[in-house]
């Protein structure tokens, strides 16, 4: 017998042909071999994470700094506040120019966010990698938050990657994870203070909210959704034994006097080297009537008929706003043919997560209600808390509200989708349809049409 003669030996894949069959080719044999390794590996969630999250980077930094030179929606703020906190030129005309070198013109906001901004842009340079990059990070630390949310409720690590493959392939939030703007700088530490919260970790998650509300006052909202969470359980604790656990008091105070003395004090000495502020209550006074008086007309002159939206239309997908687009224009002599878009850069959700919002949160409420599941409960307190205020706001004060408010309750509606699709019962089918069809409405919003 020859060395390639292995007819016979045990385990070879012709080892058991019959006398005057023909062999199956060994290259389709090494294919289903190879292919059934993978789809092995797959099943395992320690390979499953990794490279689901090396996918979700992969579409963060694919073109990160295309179109060359190009500053996308909020970034002519946020960047031109950087190069004055780092003395850089902003061209003339451009938001900011003509500003004192080194104080941030940006007070609307607390100096932190532009600072990370700054501190990159002196890294990596004045260019797209330089902008973005805080954003890259921060988006991924969000993902990885989301994950450990979903285990510290006490659910599955399959639900878990799950809840954070919707969440990374969402067009809003991977849109905000790779731009320059302070909308996934406040989510990230927003988030891993929720986890730390679950953890009962309340010192941390107070000093992560601190973070948070140093980068963008709308942390706030975190901070009551966790307030929320202790609320409820001290309601419960004196329904069920009549009496008020004193643990759950004390980590509400914990939380509330780390959080709020840090914020203070960051604050504080941030103002005192890069604003004009005497203190930090006189410049959270300028932060709150400047957001007072962003209101919308009463009358917005029909629906989406600007960039603004009133909160009752995020969960629709309603009054997308373009970011940035360029487009492929085709003439036949003077005459426009078409249009096409080569980069879309869209403030939406991904449309199969907008869809599955009501039917989700509906299933999700009443398994929190009546089953007392933990992560359905945070869920839904998590959406209430960051989202009705905007409600309240649109409908009291007629504040102007946009469609990227809703960042931070999509962490929420990704975990209440997957609780949906995981927890009731469904046919297998029908999550793997939702999945597959997740995908096609991912590419359909991918910013970049055509390869740069």
């Amino acid at each position: 017998m020859t060395s390639d003669d292995t007819t016979g030996v045990p385990g070879h894949p012709i080892a058991a042909t019959t006398p005057g069959a023909v062999p199956e080719p060994r290259s389709r044999s090494t294919i289903a071999v190879l292919g059934g390794r993978v789809l092995a590996s797959l099943r395992d969630p320690a390979t499953a994470l990794p490279l689901l999250l090396i996918a979700a980077l992969a579409a963060r930094v694919v073109w990160l700094d295309f179109p060359k030179g190009s500053l996308i929606f909020d970034e002519s703020y946020y960047i031109n506040a950087a190069r004055i906190l780092l003395g850089w030129t902003v061209e003339p005309g451009a938001h900011y120019a003509g500003s004192p070198v080194g104080l941030d013109p940006n007070m609307e906001h607390p100096p932190l966010g532009k600072l990370i901004l700054a501190l990159s842009m002196l890294v990596f340079g004045d260019n797209g990698i330089g902008w973005r990059i805080p954003s890259v990070i921060a988006g991924m630390t969000a993902l990885g938050a989301v994950y450990l949310i979903v285990r510290a409720a006490g659910e599955t690590v399959w639900l878990a990657i799950l809840a954070v493959a919707f969440l990374a392939f969402d067009n809003l939030t991977l849109v905000h994870g790779r731009i320059g703007t302070l909308d996934m700088l406040v989510l990230a530490p927003m988030l891993v203070g929720a986890w730390l919260a679950l953890r009962e970790r309340w010192v941390l998650a107070g000093i992560f909210l601190a973070v948070a509300l140093l980068v963008k006052l709308t942390a706030i909202f975190g901070l009551l959704a966790i307030l929320t969470i202790l609320a409820i359980r001290i309601v419960a604790g004196w329904r069920a034994d009549r009496r008020v656990r004193v643990a759950d008091v004390r980590a509400g105070i914990t939380v509330v006097v780390v959080s709020a003395g840090l914020f203070l004090a960051g604050l504080w000495a941030l103002d005192a080297r890069y604003s004009t502020y005497a203190s930090p209550i006189d410049h959270i006074a300028h932060m709150v009537d400047y957001g007072a008086k962003l209101r919308s007309p009463v009358d917005r002159a029909g629906i989406c008929a600007t960039n603004d939206s009133a909160p009752w239309e995020w969960p629709f997908n309603e009054c997308q706003i373009t970011y940035l687009r360029v487009d492929v224009t085709t003439r036949v002599g003077e005459k426009v043919v078409s249009k096409v878009p080569s980069i879309d850069f869209r403030g939406a959700l991904n449309p199969l997560l907008a869809g599955a919002i009501p039917l989700a949160f509906l299933f999700t409420g009443w398994l929190a209600w009546r089953g007392r599941h933990r992560l359905a409960g945070w869920a839904v307190i998590w959406a209430g808390a960051n989202y009705l205020p905007y409600v309240v706001l649109s409908i009291v004060n007629h504040r102007i509200t946009y469609i990227y408010y809703f960042l931070q309750v999509i962490p929420a509606i990704a975990i209440a989708v997957t609780i949906l699709l995981l927890r009731s019962s469904l046919p297998r089918f029908v999550a793997v349809g939702f999945i597959v069809a997740y995908a096609v409405g991912f590419a359909a919003y991918f910013p970049f049409r055509t390869i740069p």
